[in-house]
């Protein structure tokens, strides 16, 4: 009976420490545009709502791996640690957070929002150094537009808006999305999974040095045009355009073909890297 006291006493304890969820109503909202300079996962939300969190709904902890966890969410391996806490956010009562960049509009979670016409902005105020990791949800259809900065990685998953991404360093990975996509990294890989190709904008996927691993369904109306230093593997039969009598004589080589008589344009560039191309 001791045991089950104390166990339930723990528990309960984990959880008072956690921040609650903040949540903003996306009422009249067609994009978001977030900064950060951490690693952000993006899910769907099943509410009108921007929604943040300490842990992704996904999220499975392992201490070995757990590089997106906060520094918080580690307390329970320290005895003492929860009192600290705790007094450290008494001391924060009636209080709020003001940084270089703006105060907090997120009721600790250090963002500064702002509105502009039909766009909100949400900005992160903190340094990379004390952030490990962002955890968001959104509608299913919004567009987004998300910047991971110098050291931050991009994780989306399951949206058929319009998406833009940028990272320097960082990977992007998105899963089942449709675009339209423009994605950029100058050092980070990029993977990118579609569910279907929208054919209302061009699709623009770009890396300096590092490889870039797309798939996109069999039946896919697409202009491509694939561009890179190192070597282009793919499961498709591209047909290539014939050049009679004129040998080809450039150092950098596109490849530009048609699948399925033509369609939206695809433009798959990687300065040095490989260049994977799936049909699924």
């Amino acid at each position: 009976m001791k045991k089950i006291f104390i166990l339930l006493l723990f528990f309960s304890t984990i959880i008072s420490a956690q921040k609650k969820d903040f949540k903003y109503s996306l009422s009249g909202i067609q994009k978001v545009v977030l900064t950060s300079d951490t690693t952000i996962r993006i899910e769907i939300g099943s509410t009108q709502e921007l929604i943040i969190s300490e842990k992704s709904s996904n999220h499975t902890h392992k201490d070995e791996d757990c590089d997106s966890c906060d520094d918080d969410n580690h307390a329970d391996h320290f005895p003492n640690s929860h009192s600290k806490s705790n007094s450290k956010d008494d001391k924060r009562k009636g209080l709020t957070a003001v940084y270089p960049g703006g105060k907090d509009d997120t009721n600790g979670y250090g963002l500064s929002i702002s509105k502009e016409g039909t766009t909100l902005f949400v900005s992160d105020l903190k340094s990379y150094l004390h952030r490990r990791g962002m955890y968001i949800k959104l509608p299913k259809n919004i567009n987004i537009s998300v910047n991971g900065g110098n050291m931050g990685s991009i994780y989306m998953e399951g949206f058929t808006g319009e998406v833009e991404a940028e990272t320097n360093v960082g990977s992007i990975q998105m899963k089942n999305v449709t675009g339209p996509i423009t994605a950029n990294t100058s050092v980070g890989k990029i993977d990118i999974d579609f569910d279907k190709v929208s054919q209302k904008s061009p699709i623009t996927i770009s890396s300096s040095v590092s490889e870039i691993d797309i798939a996109i369904p069999a039946n896919t109306n697409a202009d491509l045009e694939l561009k890179t230093q190192g070597t282009v593997y793919t499961n498709f039969d591209f047909k290539m355009p014939e050049k009679k009598g004129m040998p080809n004589v450039s150092g950098r080589k596109s490849i530009v073909s048609k699948l399925n008589n033509g369609g939206v344009k695809i433009y798959i560039k990687s300065s040095m890297g490989n260049i994977y191309l799936r049909k699924k």
